[in-house]
């Protein structure tokens, strides 16, 4: 593990002046690796409710297809990045389009790495938010792949999520190469040494289809400015507090 690390930590420095020179566009792909309609437990659970399976098995056969059509862009320049779903009228009119992105693809992730200042921007429970991210603290694996023509190193981190029992904790992994040396990746995840190509969480993932590094026009990147700011945890409680008023509702 340490001979990784300082391995990781030369090859990081040794690419740090190119990367001050950097700037472009990464563009990712979403894949859902899970469907609960294709679980052999929950076939046997509900052989006895064929249409709500049958239901189910629709709605994840329609957004399996939807998100060969979505993709995810990440501008960045010297010191920023933002990330977010390219909007087309004829995919975000469809039905599954929310759930295909999901949560976590509907909202604008910000990085500025002069400032360590992290940024996600979500319309939830009626308003816009935006969030103020957390340092994430990445375990670095001594494991390689090749992704394309790149050496790929594997991080692993966790993250709380909240599940019908309550929160709980969930391994997030990504693949990242420092032969791209920027910190940046999908879904606010940042802070490595390089590209994050692959990311892993839950039950789908994000991977890098498109690369273009330097290009003619101006990369220009504009910081959400719009919503409350909260903390994440903050943010937290103003959910549970939506949650509770609703099923007092009922």
């Amino acid at each position: 593990m340490k001979k990784i690390k300082i391995l990781l930590t030369l090859i990081l420095f040794t690419n740090i002046a190119v990367a001050q020179n950097l700037n472009g566009v990464i563009v990712y792909q979403k894949e859902i690796t899970k469907f609960l309609s294709e679980s052999k437990n929950f076939i046997k659970k509900n052989e006895n409710q064929s249409k709500y399976s049958n239901t189910l098995l629709m709605i994840d056969q329609n957004t399996k297809t939807l998100l060969k059509s979505i993709q995810f862009s990440m501008k960045f320049n010297n010191f920023e990045s933002l990330f977010k779903v390219d909007g087309f009228l004829e995919l975000e009119t469809n039905r599954f389009f929310k759930i295909a992105i999901g949560p976590e693809g509907s909202s604008i992730y910000y990085s500025n790495q002069n400032n360590n200042e992290t940024l996600r921007q979500v319309d939830a429970y009626g308003e816009k938010f935006l969030i103020e991210g957390m340092p994430i603290h990445w375990n670095l694996i001594n494991k390689t792949k090749k992704i394309g023509e790149y050496t790929c190193y594997k991080a692993t981190t966790t993250k709380m999520y909240k599940g019908r029992k309550g929160y709980v904790k969930k391994l997030i992994t990504a693949w990242y190469t420092p032969e791209i040396a920027i910190p940046y990746g999908p879904v606010g995840y940042n802070g490595l040494p390089g590209l994050i190509m692959e990311l892993s969480m839950y039950n789908y993932r994000y991977y890098v289809i498109k690369i273009e590094l330097n290009p003619k026009n101006r990369v220009i990147i504009k910081k959400p400015t719009q919503g409350k700011k909260v903390t994440e945890e903050e943010f937290r409680k103003i959910g549970k507090k939506a949650m509770e008023s609703l099923k007092k509702g009922f």
